[in-house]
């Protein structure tokens, strides 16, 4: 995702300081992370086998005016019983290789590259249920480790990413994920052409995930007569997905176009035999303030056949579903006011009663 704002968010050392200066105390910040890897014995259902711990430690000191000193220390142990959202730990090796464990986050693999047509605030897709299909399965998922190598200058690359159970939750240092009914995953990220300047920029790359699963219809040999797999209650075959992408920046002018492919691979009658769409937009920023953007998708489902009954919404295996939408920011300083409105033309939530759209203006204050 390309997101055309610039929105400074220090609130955490705006804070610090102030405080600091306004007590003529010190205020530090101190932290501390640790990734595990456990193993247990052959009965048990282990799972995920990396853990992470994340503790944050404040604290601050300061003289009283006759003598003597105060001290305060404060430590937030990010626990996922406290409601983390999500947590990273990498090792930088020399700005060329980068070794990282994500929970959460995102913001490595294929889900970083899951729809890279710019917008000036949300996707084209953003408040409407029906979203579009993209990759990020495997690297969306908490307990990703990520190998991404990339050339300097024009910045070529490659990127991998592998979990070993998709789906599952944060786990703690020194635990397991336990049961997860999905299988493990990779993902990989190539790109050709990587290269951003303040005038110009160009991107082009491809991205592939695939879900191994530990059983399917193919595995357990269940075919109909007409040589269809039948609903077997798991997954035809292992899910996969694949995604071409390309990006132009031109001054003020930034293009993008996207192509996705995914099969889900599911097994009854009526399921999604693959999801296959292209995204396109245009977004024009006027220095850091101003940003405008336009974009339009068209997506085509594909079903396992047309014998889905009187309730399918289409009169053959196919369905096809439009969006379109237009988002804009105008940024100043910590404040920012952002509007957008989407719609989608098509099955789902829109299916019998014509376009469905979302409307929304935002204004954001950071501090």
């Amino acid at each position: 995702m390309n997101k055309l704002k610039n929105i400074g968010i220090s609130a955490l050392a705006g804070s610090l300081i102030s405080l600091s200066a306004a007590e003529a105390g010190g205020v530090s910040v101190t932290g501390s992370w640790e990734l595990s890897y456990t193993n247990l014995n052959h009965e048990k259902v282990t799972g995920n086998k990396l853990g992470m711990k994340k503790n944050i430690s404040f604290g601050s000191s300061g003289d009283i005016s006759d003598g003597g000193a105060v001290t305060w220390a404060s430590t937030v142990a990010m626990s996922d019983s406290a409601g983390l959202s999500s947590a990273s730990m990498n090792i930088n090796m020399g700005g060329i290789a980068t070794l990282a464990y994500d929970s959460g986050t995102g913001g490595y693999g294929a889900n970083a590259v899951d729809n890279v047509v710019p917008t000036a605030w949300e996707e084209i897709d953003y408040g409407l249920s029906t979203g579009i299909a993209d990759l990020g399965m495997v690297s969306s998922t908490k307990g990703v480790v990520n190998l991404t190598i990339k050339a300097p200058g024009s910045g070529t690359g490659v990127s991998i990413s592998y979990v070993s159970r998709i789906s599952g939750g944060h786990i703690a240092d020194g635990g397991t994920s336990g049961e997860v009914s999905r299988g493990r995953g990779w993902d990989a990220v190539v790109d050709l052409v990587n290269y951003s300047s303040p005038h110009f920029g160009m991107r082009l790359g491809f991205a592939a995930e695939i879900e191994k699963k530990e059983q399917t219809c193919r595995d357990l040999m269940q075919n109909t007569s007409e040589g269809h797999q039948t609903s077997c209650g798991v997954s035809r075959y292992n899910p996969y997905g694949g995604s071409a992408f390309t990006t132009l920046a031109l001054g003020p002018i930034h293009l993008g176009v996207q192509a996705t492919f995914k099969d889900p691979a599911e097994s009854s009658s009526d399921g999604i035999a693959n999801k296959r769409n292209i995204v396109a937009g245009v977004a024009f920023v006027a220095g850091d303030a101003l940003s405008v953007s336009y974009g339009k998708a068209f997506e085509k489902y594909r079903y396992n056949d047309d014998g889905r009954g009187e309730s399918a919404r289409t009169e053959d295996e196919y369905s096809r579903i439009e969006y379109r939408g237009w988002s804009a920011a105008l940024n100043m300083g910590p404040v920012a006011l952002k509007a957008t409105r989407n719609a989608v033309d098509g099955m789902g939530e829109n299916g019998t009663s014509g376009p469905k759209k979302h409307s929304e203006i935002n204004l954001s204050i950071a501090f």
